[in-house]
């Protein structure tokens, strides 16, 4: 996903005077201030937009919906919240972080044969949370 077109796409709604986009570094915040001079969307911009409609993205969007269908009452959205600070955020510490915070060890969904949970944003969470609980085994000075 292109970021700062996503930022520009936003801000070029009359409507929105401002944003609050997600930084974990000064490389961050000073890319977002750089694009702030022109929110005109370039021509690749617009196309990135376009086919970023059909990704599912990292991002779950807290809804809930999921949460009921899970035998196991899995926190899924703080799992998915894992998943993003991995893989949204380079920053694979904090997920381990939140993954410890929840007591997760191991993949906790391991013990199922097929996951009941149907994803309003279309993501296969059984598979997302299997990817994201391996980190649990991995050390600390290994995610820095």
């Amino acid at each position: 996903m292109n970021t700062s077109a996503a930022i520009k796409w936003v801000l070029s709604n009359p409507d929105v005077t401002t944003t609050i986009p997600g930084m974990t570094s000064f490389d961050h915040l000073d890319a977002n201030e750089k694009l702030l001079t022109d929110i005109t969307l370039n021509d690749k911009e617009k196309n990135d937009l376009v086919a970023a409609r059909e990704e599912t993205g990292l991002y779950c969007s807290g809804c809930r919906q999921c949460v009921p269908s899970c035998p196991y009452n899995m926190p899924v959205q703080d799992l998915m919240r894992a998943y993003m600070y991995a893989y949204g955020y380079s920053n694979p510490s904090m997920a381990k972080t939140l993954l410890g915070e929840l007591g997760i060890s191991g993949d906790p969904c391991s013990d199922c044969n097929e996951c009941t949970i149907k994803c309003q944003k279309g993501f296969n969470v059984k598979e997302k949370i299997a990817d994201i609980s391996r980190l649990t085994d991995v050390p600390f000075e290994f995610l820095a």
